[in-house]
């Protein structure tokens, strides 16, 4: 009425043609694709029924602006230029309400009645749009446009109300992010064994193996266990020594087996070819380019290094004055695996195996040696009642 039908009443030319108009409606409908896109932010922020309120509350705030705007400034291009600036700024805002309903009832709704409950969501939403702007043009025509229009911003005022209690439902409000997947249990694992391995206690190799294996399947690395601090782990390390010899022996044959397997080169026979290794064994590490969680490697392998500090030096070896012998003393007991980086590749992942073999066979053996002579002491002791073991 303001910058179109004032105009042509007095057969004067309108501010705004209905070409003009076709096309302002046209590219309204285009700002719902900037809406979806910044709604994953605000559901982060906000919640997404945090969300819904803020939508309803812009509704109301862009509609009331855009009503002054043409029935408080006279009919001119420049308020003209200033409507459209305000209704395609605030435009996306609005859209926000009708984007959270899915959402919100996806986070309530069982499983099995996802589809159902959606259906009846779309329906209602459908026949909602199909009924208002027949219910709003009666009342226009029985009363005015700005009536019915301020009767609009009056249910989203209504609606913002009635869905701000729903911030605070622990599944529609703020929600804590959500842990990588080095850091959670995932859907179909054993929860009590993932659980163990992320609380950083001891759990048979072969099953963290296994483990291992389905998430590299579905392109996931492994679990990054918790590193316990060393006070906390102080009173069970020699639980922890004595756990040792079972991990040590399963990464020894584990090596063996895979060097056997790869030196079988009749891929028929073979469970895996040597792509399909590497791929495993950098995905199990580190990840694929989705999910690699560099400062969660960094932060996992600096506490690690506190713990073998504060284990040293709790242990008699003065690590803060023989700090060049440590570091020798640990590149002798931890050598290179892989010469060029942290990544294997198709060309060293056979030298990595067998130095990796190597390694264990060295724990493994001296493990062996140290348990046998444990034993001897206890035997001269208990014949003897003085043995020198």
């Amino acid at each position: 009425e303001t910058y179109y039908s004032q105009f042509v009443a007095v057969n004067e030319p309108p501010i705004m043609s209905i070409l003009a108009y076709q096309w302002l409606s046209v590219c309204v409908a285009l700002l719902v694709i900037p809406s979806t896109q910044m709604t994953p932010w605000f559901f982060e922020k906000l919640g997404v029924a945090g969300v819904c309120v803020f939508g309803n509350s812009c509704t109301a705030i862009v509609t009331s602006l855009l009503l002054m705007i043409g029935a408080a400034f006279p009919a001119t291009n420049l308020s003209f230029g200033f409507f459209v600036f305000v209704m395609y700024a605030g435009f996306p805002f609005t859209v926000f309400s009708q984007l959270t309903t899915g959402p919100m009832l996806d986070a309530i709704a069982p499983e099995d009645k996802i589809g159902f409950v959606q259906g009846l969501n779309n329906a209602s939403m459908n026949f909602g749009m199909a009924l208002a702007p027949w219910l709003f043009g009666l009342l226009a025509d029985a009363t005015n446009t700005n009536v019915a229009i301020i009767t609009g911003i009056c249910f989203s005022i209504g609606a913002a109300l009635a869905n701000a209690p729903l911030m605070r439902h622990p599944l529609m409000g703020k929600q804590t992010p959500k842990p990588p997947p080095q850091k959670r249990i995932l859907k179909g694992e054993d929860e009590e064994i993932v659980q163990k391995m992320l609380s950083g206690n001891y759990v048979d190799p072969e099953l963290t193996l296994e483990i291992a294996k389905t998430r590299a399947k579905n392109g996931l690395p492994t679990v990054v266990p918790r590193v316990r601090p060393y006070a906390e782990e102080k009173g069970d390390l020699g639980k922890l020594a004595k756990e040792a010899s079972a991990t040590f022996e399963f990464r020894r044959e584990l090596a063996d087996r895979i060097l056997a397997a790869l030196a079988n080169r009749e891929r028929a026979e073979n469970e895996f070819s040597k792509e399909e290794l590497v791929q495993f064994l950098n995905t199990v590490s580190r990840g694929n380019s989705s999910n690699q969680n560099d400062e969660l490697i960094h932060q996992a392998t600096s506490d690690l290094g506190v713990w073998m500090g504060e284990y040293l030096e709790d242990n008699g070896y003065s690590p803060h004055t023989a700090s060049v012998l440590m570091k020798q003393m640990f590149m002798t007991a931890f050598p290179r695996l892989v010469d060029d980086g942290p990544q294997v590749t198709e060309d060293n992942v056979e030298e990595y195996l067998i130095r990796q073999r190597r390694v264990m066979n060295s724990y493994a053996e001296h493990k062996k040696k140290t348990t046998l002579l444990g034993t001897f002491a206890r035997s001269a002791g208990g014949y003897h009642g003085h043995g020198w073991w």
